[in-house]
């Protein structure tokens, strides 16, 4: 079968020209989905790894004006099920706030003394982008906080008496509850119009608790910088330098129609390694594309405010923060 969706009504004849209900329709080996779009609402149902993990994802999100829109999707697997909603207001056209919620619960299969995990996340953010400047093209902003509660394992909990835990488990410490908050700031520039540079930062501060004592925390920062520039006759030059807490990344990639040169090199702690690759892309199991596919710099735009309201911020975690037995 097509492993891609099919629209099946544009298998249809339109009794009026430009004039079809614009549903879908797709099944693949291993995903189902139905759904509808318009410029005003828009869902779908998808069940993926059906065979295997079998994962439901509704999604659901509308227009309600020019300004504002909201929506969500809902995930139901064997194991953790997620809500997770978003309100967009765009007071002009190249300005966009997002506040964002979300609701998951785990059985958290793998972390030592709990049960289950039940956590609820949060943001605000916002960003602007220019295309009538030179240099600027867009800068944003997120702050985000994400609480967790563990209920202990009954394996665990009902033991009272320390003479009858063995080493490992007598000197452990429950947690109760886990928290991060955090934020980023990204701004991206256009040097030349053939050329663009990104920088983006990230400072997050993680806490676990038990009842009201903080057992461990850390803190994480991690700083990107990346440049592309984009030559005539299709080559492309793209560089970036990421460091972190405990990690350093540098990358150098050139690109010219289907061949590419990849140089990587990464150092983490006390290791580091380097790395060379060679490729070229082969197109498989369709018609060779006789138009050159060159990238550019491009204006800077948003999607629609009915695609962004089903969209989840990457900052909010799709599985439960770390919090586990510590010592």
């Amino acid at each position: 079968m097509n492993s891609t969706p099919v629209d099946v009504l544009e298998q249809l004849p339109d009794l009026q020209e430009g004039m079809h209900a614009p549903g879908y329709f797709g099944l693949a080996r291993d995903r189902a989905m139905i759904g509808y779009a318009s410029r005003q609402e828009k869902w779908d149902a998808r069940l993926e790894q059906y065979t295997v993990a079998p994962a439901l994802t509704v999604d659901y999100g509308r227009a309600l004006s020019r300004r504002f829109g909201a929506g969500g999707t809902l995930t139901h697997r064997e194991a953790q099920s997620e809500l997770v909603v978003n309100g967009i207001f765009a007071p002009k056209n190249n300005v966009r706030f997002r506040i964002a919620g979300s609701q998951l619960r785990s059985d958290a299969a793998g972390m030592p003394g709990v049960d289950s995990v039940q956590q609820q996340g949060y943001l605000l953010g916002a960003k602007k982008y220019w295309d009538s400047y030179q240099y600027l093209s867009d800068l944003g902003i997120s702050a985000y906080s994400v609480e967790a509660s563990a209920a202990a394992s009954s394996a665990v909990s009902t033991l009272t008496d320390p003479d009858t835990l063995d080493a490992g488990v007598a000197g452990m410490q429950l947690p109760s509850s886990g928290r991060t908050d955090g934020y980023q700031l990204s701004l991206n520039l256009r040097p030349s119009s053939e050329s663009k540079l990104e920088l983006k930062h990230d400072l997050s501060q993680a806490s676990v608790f038990t009842d009201a004592t903080a057992i461990r925390s850390d803190s994480q920062s991690s700083s990107r910088i990346r440049y592309s520039h984009f030559f005539g006759n299709c080559l492309q030059l793209h560089g970036g330098f990421t460091s972190t807490t405990s990690a350093e990344r540098f990358d150098l990639t050139l690109t010219r129609d289907k061949w590419n040169l990849h140089f990587i090199r990464e150092q983490n702690g006390a290791s580091d390694s380097t790395s060379m690759r060679i490729g070229y892309v082969l197109p498989l199991g369709r018609q060779p594309n006789v138009k050159r596919q060159c990238g550019s710099v491009g204006a800077p735009r948003f999607d629609s405010i009915v695609n962004a309201t089903t969209k989840r911020p990457a900052q909010l975690p799709a599985e439960p923060i770390a919090i586990g037995t510590f010592r």
